[in-house]
């Protein structure tokens, strides 16, 4: 740090008095001596002050110096001065003063877009017209008229939004398919890193790009990971491609002289559980993450200190003489980015989970004076909305999921009414992928979770716009349909909050992104989809209903009942069914006239005519559901895989009563399959169980429901281990048994027997096309020795690319998940959906006529089975009750588990739109009626 002692003084002159005769002559010669000398010094004074010589903040040379600091680095300090002590930093003039965006690429038509319904990013739809022009929005308004040479795009009544602004990501530095050459979110050499930049690892050429882009995600803000408590500095940019393949080029602000920074940190468990499980070094705690933080901000608080010093010293230099400080303008680039923090130049986003890291960072705010632009992920946060406010000159952004739950420790407490308790409490909320945690192509549909669970449709669609904007400092550009903002806007295929929805088009800079999009074709939409609010089930009045000891009732004001494969679904749009529940068994559905009256005196259950039913919906493959609670704490459940050579039972390490559980169940996942995880080929055997039962011995012995379900083995990369080195060693050891269990006198191994005489089904977990070739080579040959396999694939990220040889060899498919990213290197043959891909590997496989399911691939996606099936029922344009078989019978078909239903689930409305909810269970391990369950 610099010290200012030895700023320079004036030299004090000692003026000699030789003249002491008394002469009179002498004297006035003397005197006029002096005077004219005198003069001479002032002019010359005056003249060197106004040329500057004498004013070290004046712009002009001088030539000689009497100091040890050179004129060159004194104005290079003064002029950082001046940029620290600017009035009105970032303050932008007002949009629609600008005349064109700074990106702008010459030769782009003006566009008008007629008849559409405009969602600006921040007030309530409305029905118009907008004209872009020069990169911007220049008009709003009825009957815009059409420009010289613009494009006119009829919307036909489709919705048009602002960009959607993904506040958190990984693209580009996380780049796909995931390798070690492409990983380059987190700097993990040591905690503290602020002083590296997202911008120096990011790959404009990550395929990602083009599939996030085709979500309607113009704008992202691109983040080093959470691996250390500081990550470093962050940047935004627009995901158009740039011919110059220049990251600098796709900057949101480049061109801008007024830049915003960013930085990313990180509290709670994953900056100490890496540094002090696997490093041994600090930070093994939380309380070592504070003093880290601490300590930085205390030597960065230091450094912006002694340049505030420096500065005044130099402000406060004498204007006459040559002045100049002794030492340089105090700098330190490891610290540089945290000064900017406590400047307020660079906003801070913080990965912060539990209510105890939230305000240890508001605190550490208070502490050291700086702002918090957002907490990310947050998952904690609804239940500490006051100590939020209590942070430094500012409420921070909520960034966060919807729906995610139960993946770590961290996010255990979460709840899917977060961002509404948030938004009720004056927090602003925004949704973000963590791209590619989750697929930001889909970020979207976060926002439309959040509007399920209570947030209003305006801060559901600002969640993903204006919001995130705001926070970014970028809300003078992006997020809103604004005259003078940035020309970037989506067209929607259907309302963005709806299930299954996608965009027609999306415009950046005012240039179409989607190639060969045929306008014409377009159909024609009526007003924006309404959501509907249904109530939940008022419980009658009778004594026990809704307990487990609700043993009878009926159910009525029923509109539609899907039982199983073999039936007709029953539909009454006046909504007059009903189903009749005696002694916990189902004894009518539909018109029930006569049970109704045997039953009268008994609780009815009233759905107001919305009521749909359902069986129970079938969770197969879902990792690790009843075997660990979190996944990262081995302590928590069955324990962490290993090379174990027995074959393992999921029975044998199943835990009743957990969260995964009761949340699979209040969502009407009555039934699961689970097999073991093993870093084996060989899996084990997986179970069917009741997800509502108390323990293994409860519901009266139905809780196990099949004890061995199927057998299941992972052929690939997951399965390389020292054992099994490569996927020619998996599948040669998955060859060698099934023909010893087929051709020795003495089978070797009992499941394995089972297997090829068809008792057993063989689910194998497999992604790549030529693996799966491969194995359908093995089937037909071991049938022509005489086996009889009954043979699924699970996961079959590229199994669409032979769906008819699938067919023909009757290998089913549950794809996990439904929707797929080339997140794999073997697995990169993944169609993304429209618009990019006019189908999804679903629709080819189901073509084809493929026995095919849906499977949850993370712990939030179980509860959200009913949607996926939902989701796929509008990629595929089938029926509802074809949708259920894909999360139902059609998973209990390629499993080998009774098709018929082991329980209801009874809506108050529509599963297959948001909004409606569980209103009853019947069945599932519990007895009763349960009304009403919730998600956490």
């Amino acid at each position: 740090m610099a010290d200012y002692a030895s700023v320079p003084q004036h030299d004090n002159e000692e003026v000699g008095h030789a003249y002491d005769r008394p002469q009179k002559g002498a004297f006035l010669r003397k005197k006029s001596t002096l005077l004219l000398a005198t003069a001479a010094i002032a002019l010359l004074t005056t003249t060197a002050y106004f040329i500057g010589a004498s004013n070290e903040l004046s712009p002009r040379k001088v030539h000689f110096e009497d100091v040890n600091i050179s004129s060159r680095h004194f104005a290079q300090g003064v002029a950082k001065c001046r940029a620290i002590n600017r009035e009105n930093k970032h303050v932008y003039p007002a949009p629609e003063s600008r005349v064109k965006n700074q990106r702008f690429v010459n030769g782009t038509v003006p566009t008008l877009f007629k008849n559409g319904y405009i969602f600006d990013g921040e007030n309530e739809a409305f029905k118009g017209d907008v004209l872009i022009d020069n990169g911007l929005i220049v008009e709003i308004g009825h009957g815009v008229e059409v420009p010289e040479g613009a494009k006119v795009v009829d919307l036909k009544g489709h919705i048009i939004t602002p960009g959607i602004v993904d506040m958190h990501s990984h693209f580009g530095v996380d780049s796909w398919p995931a390798l070690d050459a492409t990983s380059d979110t987190n700097e993990m050499t040591q905690p503290l890193t602020p002083f590296i930049r997202s911008i120096d690892g990011f790959n404009p050429s990550d395929p990602a790009r083009e599939w996030i882009l085709s979500g309607g995600v113009t704008t992202s803000l691109i983040l080093p990971g959470s691996g250390n408590v500081m990550g470093g500095e962050a940047y935004t940019v627009k995901m158009r491609k740039v011919d110059t393949l220049s990251t600098d080029d796709m900057l949101v602000q480049a061109g801008e002289d007024e830049k915003w920074r960013y930085m990313k940190m990180a509290c709670g468990e994953n900056p100490k559980r890496y540094y002090g499980q696997y490093l041994n070094q600090m930070p093994s705690t939380r309380l070592g993450e504070g003093w880290l933080l601490r300590d930085q901000f205390a030597k960065a608080t230091e450094l912006r200190r002694a340049q505030d010093d420096w500065c005044h010293a130099a402000e406060e230099l004498p204007k006459w003489g040559r002045h100049r400080l002794d030492r340089p303008f105090p700098e330190d680039l490891q610290y540089e980015s945290l000064v900017g923090i406590l400047r307020d130049e660079v906003k801070l986003n913080i990965h912060c989970y539990e209510t105890h890291d939230l305000e240890a960072m508001v605190r550490h705010s208070n502490e050291y004076k700086f702002r918090i632009a957002a907490f990310h992920h947050g998952l904690d946060a609804y239940r500490v909305p006051e100590i939020l406010k209590r942070a430094y000159k500012g409420v921070p952004t909520v960034a966060t999921f919807a729906g995610k739950f139960g993946y770590k420790k961290e996010a255990f407490q979460s709840s899917v009414n977060g961002p509404k308790i948030l938004a009720d409490a004056g927090i602003p909320v925004a949704m973000k992928s963590d791209h590619p945690v989750l697929n930001s192509q889909h970020l979207v549909y976060e926002a439309a979770q959040a509007r399920h669970y209570g947030l209003s449709e305006l801060l559901s669609i600002a969640s993903v716009t204006s919001v995130p904007a705001k926070a970014l400092g970028l809300d003078h550009r992006i997020g809103k349909i604004a005259i003078g903002m940035d020309a970037d806007v989506v067209i929607w295929e259907r309302h963005p909050l709806s299930l299954g929805s996608h965009p027609l088009q999306i415009y950046i800079d005012g240039i179409p992104q989607i190639e060969d999009v045929d306008e014409s074709e377009w159909s024609t939409q009526e007003a924006p989809l309404k959501f509907e609010e249904y109530p939940d089930l008022v419980a009658p009045k009778t004594k026990n209903a809704c307990t487990d000891k609700s043993e009878s009732g009926v159910f009525t004001g029923i509109k539609k009942i899907i039982l199983n494969d073999d039936e007709e679904e029953l539909v009454s749009q006046s909504g007059d069914l009903s189903v009749v529940i005696e002694h916990g068994e189902v004894v009518c559905t539909g018109h029930c006239d006569r049970h109704r009256a045997a039953m009268a005196g008994g609780p009815v259950y009233n759905l107001g005519g919305e009521g749909v039913v359902l069986p129970s919906l079938l969770s197969v493959g879902a990792p690790n559901l009843g075997l660990i609670e979190i996944g990262a704490e081995e302590s928590t459940g069955d324990g962490h895989p290993n090379l174990s050579s027995g074959i393992l039972s999921a029975a044998d390490g199943l835990k009743f009563g957990g969260l995964h559980m009761d949340e699979a169940y209040k969502a009407g996942i009555l039934t699961a399959v689970t097999a073991p995880e093993s870093e084996h080929v060989v899996q084990g055997l997986s179970v069917a169980f009741a997800t509502g039962a108390e323990n293994a011995l409860s519901s009266k012995g139905a809780a196990i429901i099949k004890e061995k379900v199927a057998l299941h083995v992972r052929i690939g990369q997951n399965s390389k281990s020292t054992l099994f080195p490569t996927v020619s060693s998996q599948i040669a050891y998955l060859r060698t048994n099934l023909k010893k269990a087929l051709t020795f006198p003495i089978p070797t191994s009992e499941e394995f027997t089972l297997v090829v005489r068809g008792k057993l089904p063989l689910v194998i977990e497999v992604d790549n096309r030529d693996e799966i070739i491969r194995l359908i080579q093995l089937k037909k040959e071991l049938e022509k020795d005489g086996a009889k396999l009954k043979v699924a694939l699970l996961s079959a990220t590229e199994a669409w690319t032979v769906a008819e040889h699938l067919a023909e060899a009757e290998i089913g498919v549950i794809l996990r998940p439904y929707l797929c990213t080339p997140v794999q290197w073997t697995a990169q043959k993944c169609l993304p959906g429209a618009p990019l891909s006019k189908d999804t590997g679903l629709a080819v496989l189901y073509k084809a006529g493929v026995k095919v399911g849906l499977a949850a691939h993370e712990p939030e996606d179980v509860r959200q089975l009913s949607w996926t099936a939902a989701w796929a029922r509008s990629d595929l344009n089938i029926t509802e009750k074809e949708a259920v078989g894909l999360v139902s019978w059609n998973l209990a078909k390629i499993v080998g588990l009774p098709t018929g239903p082991s329980g209801l689930v009874i809506y108050n409305g529509n599963p297959f739109e948001f909004g409606a909810k569980v209103s009853a269970v019947v069945g599932g391990g519990k007895s009763g009626i349960q009304c009403n369950p919730r998600a956490f």
